[in-house]
């Protein structure tokens, strides 16, 4: 899973909030740690835009809620699918690794975890 940091922090220039996290790759005996970035570009109601790079990839997302679930769209790898709840990384890694190199989908699929308490710190100021 990926580990928490205390506190986002404020990119003010752009009016988003930022925060590292740590991304773990699991093959057999083998684990690949690297460090993702989210950056939160804007939030609504059951919505969330943002930027996620990981070990050299950048990511361009829109997730948020429909009527039946969640989604994730990212126009510029031209990927596009349903998610479970944004904390279920095993289920989102698998869905999002279908469309996509693993390494990546543990990338975005770590990120999203981050999403709603992003959000939240956005909403307060």
């Amino acid at each position: 899973m990926s580990s928490w940091l205390p506190s986002a922090a404020r990119i003010s220039d752009r009016g988003a909030w930022n925060m590292n996290y740590t991304c773990i790759l699991k093959n057999g005996s083998r684990r690949e740690t690297w460090t993702g970035q989210i950056l939160l570009l804007d939030a609504g109601d059951g919505w969330y835009e943002a930027e996620i790079n990981g070990r050299g990839t950048y990511f361009h997302i829109l997730a948020g809620r429909h009527k039946y679930g969640n989604y994730l769209c990212i126009p510029n790898h031209d990927v596009g699918c349903e998610l479970s709840d944004f904390s279920d990384i095993f289920w989102n890694e698998e869905r999002i690794g279908s469309l996509m190199r693993k390494v990546d989908a543990v990338t975005v699929a770590t990120g999203l975890i981050h999403l709603p308490v992003l959000a939240a710190g956005q909403l307060k100021n």
